[in-house]
């Protein structure tokens, strides 16, 4: 079942075309965002050199750990990091989940506006900061969980295949 429908989560129907207005609506709201975080590390990276794009990303990536008090069983953080990822990706990504195991979880994404976004102003550079930074997010979330890919959209490979687990 692909999911991520912002259908999928309302409290009454609509209809295709309301969701087509809504995604159009999240979309420029999200490409406002991106346009201004691109403007302004192009013009730090005119300004001051490459070495602003590391400190930038690093930034982006740098995800303090959850303190142990907070840590579950792996498996049940699992389960936790990927519902909260599904609620957080609702509207602005669409995807199937294809593994569903105890220890394990897979999705395809086929739709994610920031990838469409970044490539669109010509910045998939600065936007693979947001893909980048899901490994540290899991790993942060749980130091027992891993997470692997192998493709991006924003990388325009047609999907991006996420595989979070818990390390053996």
């Amino acid at each position: 079942m692909a999911t991520g429908s912002i259908r999928e989560v309302l409290p009454e129907d609509i209809s295709e075309d309301v969701e087509h207005i809504i995604d159009d609506i999240l979309k420029s709201k999200m490409e406002a965002c991106a346009r201004i975080l691109v403007s302004v590390i192009r013009a730090l990276e005119h300004e001051y050199g490459p070495g602003v794009l590391k400190v930038a990303r690093d930034a982006i990536l740098r995800r303090e750990p959850r303190s142990p008090s907070q840590l579950g069983k792996p498996e049940e953080d699992l389960r936790t990091f990927c519902n909260n990822l599904e609620k957080g990706c609702v509207g602005s990504h669409r995807w199937k989940r294809v593994i569903d195991a105890p220890d394990q979880i897979g999705y395809r994404f086929h739709r994610c506006l920031w990838a469409e976004v970044f490539n669109e102003l010509e910045a998939p550079d600065i936007g693979k900061w947001l893909c980048e930074a899901d490994e540290p997010a899991v790993r942060s979330f749980n130091p027992k969980l891993g997470f692997s890919r192998t493709r991006t959209l924003m990388d325009k490979q047609g999907e991006c295949d996420h595989v979070f687990y818990v390390k053996k």
